[in-house]
């Protein structure tokens, strides 16, 4: 079964049948995704470009990075919510707390995403854009 990016990579003669190394055949793939409007940042580390860290934050099928803002308690407390992490989030926590220069007692780590005390929403997203996000 072949992708339509796959279908558009074979049209364009961007791939052939066989090719002669699976990280070209990744690179083929990722090239016919770009031209199809896909970001290149999303699919970097399938080509091995990108490099090794302990956690890694995927982006929803809309490709936004899943960083929200929750009001709770009667609009007295803003919490900025990064959903959809994966790895070591307690070494996620630590880089936010150096990166922001935020106390301890503000960032929590819980099931699958971390929770950040206060609206930091724009600042984390160009955050998470810069390390490759």
């Amino acid at each position: 079964v072949r992708t339509r990016a796959m279908q558009r990579a074979f049209s364009l003669g961007l791939a052939t049948a066989r090719s002669p190394a699976p990280l070209a055949t990744t690179k083929v793939y990722i090239n016919a995704l770009t031209e199809l409007g896909f970001s290149s940042r999303t699919f970097s580390s399938a080509a091995g470009d990108a490099p090794q860290r302990q956690w890694g934050v995927q982006r929803t099928p809309n490709g936004n990075l899943p960083v929200y803002r929750d009001i709770r308690n009667h609009n007295t407390r803003e919490i900025t919510i990064i959903r959809r992490v994966m790895g070591d989030l307690p070494a996620l926590r630590e880089s936010i707390l150096s990166e922001f220069q935020i106390n301890a007692d503000r960032v929590w780590v819980k099931q699958g995403r971390v929770e950040v005390k206060g609206f930091h929403r724009h600042e984390i997203i160009k955050w998470l854009e810069s390390k490759g996000f």
